[in-house]
């Protein structure tokens, strides 16, 4: 498998718990239940299956939100015993405190936790009204556990610039790496967008006693840290996820469609293929002869 193609993600759920203040409203879009949805979880495991045997490193769970899907302790276990080596989930958190023991005994071994405000009054207006206590109740089980634990927060000007210094610090005395994300001008409010869009390598220039430092092979993240900090600091930036490298990661949606790179593009519908491994080598032959 080409060293491009060695991450997978799996968005197993669109159903949440929560949803975020500034995200665009869609009434047109029906978010699909568990029950109703395309992929099952013996359609998933034929697609971590597929790639596993295929060189495959790193898997990630998504949504939606994770937590809620029935199926994903079964996922989880599954890739472990095909020997992937980093098998992670994209949360808010919400419930992990008390589940994070079971899912690393599955064989969880990273965990990207959403959070946008450390301020209790902030949290509750942006998700309308879920539990900040909550969410660090489950940061430090993370840490306790021994889980690799990354914090996303989306930086948006006018409402928590004033706490980016604050998000930077958690890396002083943690070993964890702290992420601020620039808004995208897709799937939010155009109005927040404009008026909330940060330039975050900008931002950055102004920091004192904070440094470069070498980033991760195939990461769309430029990493820094603060001077004898335990965890790293890093930015995602628009144009960091602009590049067409389409072949760098491979996105599988609960609707059955699977799309190629970064920005999710190159859209293919795979599910009548899932159970095929003929036809999907096929496929993806196509797919590298194109790009």
């Amino acid at each position: 498998m080409d060293e491009s193609l060695s991450y997978l993600r799996l968005i197993v759920t669109e159903e949440n718990n929560y949803s975020l203040m500034y995200k665009k409203k869609n009434d047109d879009v029906k978010i699909i239940s568990q029950d109703e949805q395309a992929m099952k979880v013996d359609d998933f495991k034929a697609v971590i299956k597929f790639f596993s045997e295929r060189g495959l490193k790193k898997i990630k769970f998504v949504g939606g939100e994770p937590l809620l899907y029935k199926g994903l302790e079964e996922l989880i276990e599954y890739s472990k015993e095909l020997g992937i080596g980093e098998i992670g989930i994209t949360t808010n958190g919400i419930g992990l405190g008390t589940r994070i023991l079971k899912l690393k005994e599955c064989g969880l071994t990273n965990v990207n936790i959403s959070l946008d405000s450390l301020k209790e009054y902030k949290y509750n207006a942006l998700t309308g009204g879920a539990n900040l206590k909550e969410v660090f109740i489950s940061i430090d089980a993370c840490q306790m556990a021994g889980i690799n634990l990354k914090i996303n927060c989306v930086a948006i000007k006018d409402f928590n610039d004033d706490e980016l210094i604050d998000f930077m610090k958690l890396t002083i005395a943690n070993k964890m790496d702290v992420r601020l994300i620039e808004l995208l001008p897709y799937n939010i409010d155009k109005n927040v967008y404009e008026r909330g869009y940060m330039d975050l390598k900008e931002y950055m220039r102004n920091i004192e006693a904070i440094y470069k430092i070498d980033d991760e092979e195939l990461s769309v993240t430029e990493y820094f840290q603060i001077m004898g900090a335990e965890g790293r600091v890093g930015i995602i930036t628009t144009s960091s996820r602009e590049y067409k490298e389409d072949l760098r990661r491979v996105n599988v949606s609960n609707r059955g469609y699977m799309n190629v790179g970064a920005l999710q593009e190159n859209t293919y519908f795979i599910k009548p293929y899932v159970h095929d491994k003929e036809k999907l080598d096929d496929l993806f032959y196509k797919i590298t002869t194109k790009l």
